[in-house]
């Protein structure tokens, strides 16, 4: 089996099917994680945890693969995000990159880099216009 096609099983188990047990058979115990949520995934956090805790901000969330590519013991994707808010008034649409390493069927290092801007802003949690503002050096400010 390619890599990739192992990657393409992650994303319809994990994230489409809510197969979760398949986090386990994939991820090597001593996985490595790199990305935006690495201050959230880390050896001894249980990845399911990270899973529950998007899907919690997600209605009916769908991944699809649009790139992918085998290098070695590498594979990588471009991958499609659709979902709506809990509300159902939001429609979701954004994207992501993940890279892994395989050794023996399962993960041992994982890359990822997911438009969480685009997806915070889309649920109404970030304003529309937040990167925009950043690239003029202001601070977003929050006043309750």
């Amino acid at each position: 089996m390619k890599n990739s096609t192992l990657l393409k099983y992650w994303f319809e188990e994990v994230w489409n099917k809510d197969n979760l047990s398949v986090i386990d058979d994939l991820l090597d115990p001593d996985v490595t994680f790199n990305g935006a949520l690495d201050g959230v995934v880390s050896p001894g956090v249980d990845y399911k945890e990270v899973v529950c805790a998007i899907k919690a901000l997600l209605d009916q969330p769908h991944v699809t693969i649009t790139h992918s590519m085998d290098e070695g013991d590498l594979a990588m994707a471009r991958v499609q995000v659709s979902a709506f808010d809990h509300s159902r008034t939001r429609k979701l649409d954004f994207t992501g990159h993940v890279s892994v390493r395989v050794h023996d069927g399962r993960f041992i290092e994982f890359y990822t880099n997911f438009d969480y801007l685009r997806m915070f802003e889309q649920l109404g949690q970030l304003p529309t216009d937040a990167l925009p503002v950043c690239l003029t050096g202001e601070r977003l400010v929050w006043v309750e």
